[in-house]
């Protein structure tokens, strides 16, 4: 039959439509907008990265000082992560707009991680607002106090609970830039004297080099498992 043949001039062109079609697919297909995360076994936190360093931020509603640490990281030209709370985000909508609108990572900080359904609740709650700035989509989440309790359904749901490895609030400054290794996830203290964080913070950036926790989970994290 005639039609099952393709002659050898089509099969050329047909070789070289294909083979458009796929590059275009290839360079077309936008970036992931969340990090590939996968787990074997129970959900699990990150701690530490395998390379470089992140800055993370705790804020709920008692925190001051938020919207100046902010404008010292836009000054210094580095990036943090900031964990925030319905309750904070509501107290200060102008610093919230801030935070989404120079892109950087957000994150849900978790007051009380007993209740699954207050869990779910405090989610939600956070991803209503951010989504009126424009955030659309959240990954990271963090309990307040570390206890090693994790609750399943944010990890269900493919949400990445990020702790810390150090924390600012146990060490002077000093000693921050001077100890600081390689894959350190930084909790930094938003109630200290901001003519202080100046002072360290571009210290800080000549040993290391800052980068987001999207580009710490984005696969060179490392997962450590909580008992």
């Amino acid at each position: 039959m005639p039609w099952l043949f393709i002659r050898l001039k089509q099969l050329k062109w047909a070789v070289l439509f294909l083979s458009s079609v796929t590059m275009g697919f290839v360079i077309m297909s936008p970036p992931a907008e969340q990090p590939a995360i996968s787990f074997a076994g129970q959900p699990a936190a990150i701690y530490k990265g395998n390379e470089h360093i992140a800055l993370t931020v705790n804020v709920d509603s008692s925190s001051k000082n938020t919207s100046k640490l902010v404008n010292i990281f836009i000054d210094q030209k580095v990036t943090a992560s900031f964990f925030v709370t319905s309750s904070w985000l509501k107290k200060h909508p102008k610093t919230a707009k801030l935070l989404v609108d120079r892109a950087f990572d957000i994150g849900v900080l978790l007051t009380d991680v007993s209740d699954d359904q207050a869990v779910e609740k405090e989610i939600a709650a956070v991803q209503k607002i951010l989504s009126t700035y424009g955030k659309n989509s959240l990954l990271f989440i963090r309990a307040a106090e570390d206890t090693g309790e994790l609750p399943d359904m944010p990890a269900a749901q493919g949400y990445l609970a990020v702790q810390w490895s150090v924390n600012l609030a146990d060490q002077p400054p000093s000693e921050l830039v001077r100890h600081v290794d390689e894959g350190d996830i930084i909790l930094l203290n938003p109630q200290e004297d901001l003519r202080v964080t100046k002072k360290w913070l571009p210290l800080l950036l000549t040993k290391k080099k800052v980068i987001s926790l999207s580009e710490m989970a984005g696969g060179r994290a490392q997962v450590e498992y909580i008992p």
